[in-house]
């Protein structure tokens, strides 16, 4: 009986960590973050080459630098990088986290699956705490992950006269196509 019960244990643990070993984590240097103001569609950004990381037990990681952050009128993108977010002093965002229903997510299957995230999000040398729900989408194995949320420029430390003019709110979208 003992044999039985250490050959079944035996055969279950080398099941379980082929499992594992299965799930791999997903990276992309090609992560999309994109900012427009709520009040003001002029104020639009996008960083095309944030690197995103997702982790098989939902730890997810986004790291940009500010100055990648692209605007269609080139004096925008300077006012934002010298006066605002001044990206000499803070070069980079980060953002750590955990997706917390990751388990309901089947990478082997072609499907829309909800996703709650939580975590730090690091902009301008001040964390916040972010929680936002988004997408992942699984199409022939490879998986896109989408989220929206706003933020405000204050919280981050990000001021100013100006910003008192133009805007304090802005929506964030990331689009992430992991690999």
């Amino acid at each position: 009986m003992n044999k039985l019960f250490l050959s079944l244990s035996l055969i279950l643990a080398i099941l379980f960590t082929n499992s594992l070993q299965a799930q791999k984590t997903l990276t992309t240097k090609t992560a999309q973050v994109r900012f427009v103001a709520v009040d003001d569609n002029d104020i639009d950004a996008i960083n095309k080459v944030a690197v995103s990381r997702l982790e098989p037990n939902g730890k997810l990681s986004f790291i940009m630098l500010m100055k990648d952050f692209h605007f269609d009128m080139k004096s925008m993108e300077e006012h934002f990088n010298e006066e605002y977010i001044e990206s000499k002093k803070f070069p980079r965002g980060f953002f750590n986290g955990q997706i917390t229903n990751i388990n309901t997510v089947d990478f082997k299957k072609n499907g829309k699956y909800p996703v709650n995230v939580t975590g730090s999000m690091q902009v301008h040398g001040v964390n916040k705490a972010i929680q936002a729900t988004g997408i992942i989408e699984i199409k022939n194995g490879i998986a896109k992950a989408n989220a929206k949320f706003t933020v405000r420029l204050k919280d981050f430390g990000i001021g100013g006269i100006m910003i008192k003019m133009v805007a304090d709110k802005v929506n964030v979208e990331v689009s992430a196509t992991y690999q």
